[in-house]
């Protein structure tokens, strides 16, 4: 669900991007400020970034509306004149509650800390447009896959279960998703003995869910303008994949292949928001700032 395609987009914007130390949200930048041209940049280390993802969603009639959520990362940053390499690890996702017709609480996804922690960092390059600042930078679409293994990865359907509740799992079935050793197939991702990536959910409708499994696909790519050594800033693009392959209830409880169907059936379709540009803003933070470091300065790094 969002939550997938904010993880995903989350890996993307590490994949070409560095940061400032100003106290604004994400979404402030670019569009209200103008860039002054200056002197020269140097954006190697390591950055925080935080993004505003605003996307639709629509899921079966039951929901169609826009909504907004955040994602933050670390990533590490090597610029070799205008080529940029970078090393991104996502280190948190704020899903966006998705309100429900005749419903009085929303559904509500979480991407558990275990599941972020077990999705290993991503690489990716890019190239810089200028050697001043108000130079842009551009980041070359990247793939990322989260619960299953796809060869090529952009290449092919993702894995889901089927009206009996079958799937094709990667072998062997206690391998994790970096281990396995076939492709087209679904994997456990966090190692917690469930398919894909497990979300925790509340306030689903008609089946009363606790978790559900899922594997997601993303590609991305980001432009951005420098603005200084310490400030990048600019818009995010994204193409978004999701795969039910089946749900737990209350008390460990298994659904049934029937459950499984119909929570396939809420499974949001989300796409960017037409009306708004999902954005972002990178900033220069210490180099051995670790994920718990950037969730607990995250007000002071970026501002409220």
């Amino acid at each position: 669900m969002s939550i997938q395609r904010l993880v995903c987009l989350a890996l993307v914007v590490a994949a070409c991007d560095p940061g400032p130390a100003h106290h604004a949200k994400p979404d402030a930048g670019i569009f209200g400020e103008q860039c002054q041209p200056g002197g020269s940049f140097d954006i190697n280390g390591t950055a925080g970034v935080l993004a505003t993802l605003n996307v639709h969603i629509n899921a079966g009639g039951l929901v169609d509306t826009d909504a907004a959520a955040e994602l933050l990362l670390l990533l590490q940053v090597t610029q070799t004149g205008r080529d940029v390499a970078v090393v991104a690890t996502p280190c948190g996702l704020t899903i966006p509650d998705i309100p429900v017709a005749g419903q009085d609480k929303p559904i509500h996804f979480e991407l558990p800390a275990p599941l972020i922690a077990s999705v290993h960092p991503v690489t990716g390059t890019g190239e810089l447009d200028g050697d001043r600042t108000c130079a842009t930078v551009q980041c070359h679409p990247i793939t990322l896959l989260i619960g299953a293994r796809m060869s090529p990865a952009a290449a092919g359907k993702l894995p889901e279960a089927d009206a009996n509740g079958v799937f094709n799992a990667c072998l062997p079935s206690t391998a994790n998703c970096y281990d396995a050793i076939t492709s087209m197939c679904a994997c456990d991702q966090e190692l917690d003995g469930k398919p894909g990536a497990t979300l925790t959910a509340s306030n689903v409708p008609v089946v009363p869910l606790e978790k559900v499994y899922v594997n997601i696909r993303a590609t991305f790519s980001l432009s951005g303008q420098v603005w200084s050594s310490d400030r990048i800033e600019g818009e995010v693009t994204a193409s978004l994949e999701q795969a039910i392959l089946g749900c737990g209830k209350a008390g460990g409880v298994t659904c049934s292949a029937g459950e499984t169907v119909l929570v396939k059936n809420l499974n949001p379709r989300i796409t960017q928001s037409e009306q708004d540009p999902s954005v972002f803003r990178g900033v220069r933070v210490d180099e051995d700032m670790t994920c718990a470091d950037l969730i607990a300065m995250r007000d002071v790094i970026f501002g409220r």
